[in-house]
């Protein structure tokens, strides 16, 4: 074995004994999980340093060009969703008609089907009447339904 483990001339084996561990007893426990001590320590690191490279080995070399024009493109893309939502929603009016309404045309016609029109849309006399009940009178809810309606009637 490497490193004078079989060895009785050993001078670190009795450092183990004075650790309440016996050298025996010891390497049978590592190489029973898989540490096996009569490899050479630069075949240890050799297999340790090809573990690490293929943990984090990246398939594909991307470059820092492609890198920074993708970073570009998704800077751009969030600026045009930006642009795309309202401004201030919500932020000074917990009542925020037009909150109300995107929330109301999100939840009342998520499951709408322009082929079977009637019975998915939004009910409009029960959406004017869940907004009169959150204290909007009938021409304020009326107005809300209105902007919330995505289709003609």
């Amino acid at each position: 074995m490497a490193g004078g483990w079989g060895s009785v001339d050993n001078t670190k084996a009795d450092y183990f004994d004075s650790y309440g561990f016996r050298r025996d007893e010891l390497a049978n426990f590592l190489e029973g999980t898989g540490v096996f001590l009569h490899i050479p320590l630069d075949e240890i690191k050799e297999s340790i340093r090809l573990e690490y490279d293929e943990f984090n080995c990246i398939e594909e070399k991307v470059s820092l060009e492609k890198l920074m024009q993708e970073n570009e493109s998704l800077k751009e893309k969030n600026r045009k969703l930006s642009a795309a939502i309202p401004l201030l929603l919500g932020k000074y009016r917990s009542d925020d008609p037009l909150l109300l309404a995107i929330e109301i045309r999100n939840k009342e016609w998520e499951k709408y089907d322009p082929e079977n029109d009637r019975a998915t849309r939004g009910n409009q006399d029960a959406i004017i009447t869940y907004l009169q009940n959150k204290g909007y009178t009938k021409r304020q809810a009326e107005s809300i339904e209105l902007v919330a309606c995505p289709i003609k009637r």
